[in-house]
Parts: C-alpha cells; structure tokens; sequence
C-alpha cells in the first residue's frame, strides 16, 4: 500500500512541476553601472550589494576571449589588455 501511494506522489509532483512555467532570470545590469575598473563578481563569494564593487581590475567573459579569435587564452588577454604579460 505504501509503495503505489509512493509512486502516486512523486507522479504528483513531476506533474506540477512540469506544468508551471518558469521565467528566465534577467540578467543584472548592475555591472553596467559600476564606475570604470570596478568589478562587480568576485570568486571570494563574500556578498556584494548591487552597484557595489567586489574589487578593481578588469573582467572578460568568454565571449570576450572568443571573440578575439585566438586559440590560446593568453594571446587572447594579451589582445584584450596590451598591459597583459604572460611569461613562460
């Protein structure tokens, strides 16, 4: 008896899910509104308020590098930021 009450609420669930729809997270334009060298992200996972800056420096995403057309990432820096050095 408990295994098809089980099997019942499970289906219950994948059903509800399945039939709310889900919006997608807007991306935050908080970035935009940070002052020249101000990184919004960091990898420290200390909470940042919106508009606030995690740190100086500067940030590229992927498809910034992509767009470089290098194949190796430390040409691709180097195109993006002449004041990048990568030593061997």
């Amino acid at each position: 008896m408990l295994k098809p009450l089980a099997i019942g609420a499970c289906l219950a669930m994948l059903s509800a899910c399945a039939s709310t729809p889900t919006t997608p997270a807007k991306p935050q334009t908080a970035a935009a509104t940070l002052p020249a060298g101000c990184v919004g992200q960091s990898a420290t996972r200390i909470p940042v308020k919106p508009g606030e800056c995690a740190g100086f420096g500067s940030t590229y995403t992927q498809q910034d590098i992509q767009n470089t057309g290098q194949v190796y990432v430390d040409k691709a820096l180097g195109m993006l930021d002449p004041a990048v050095r990568v030593g061997h």
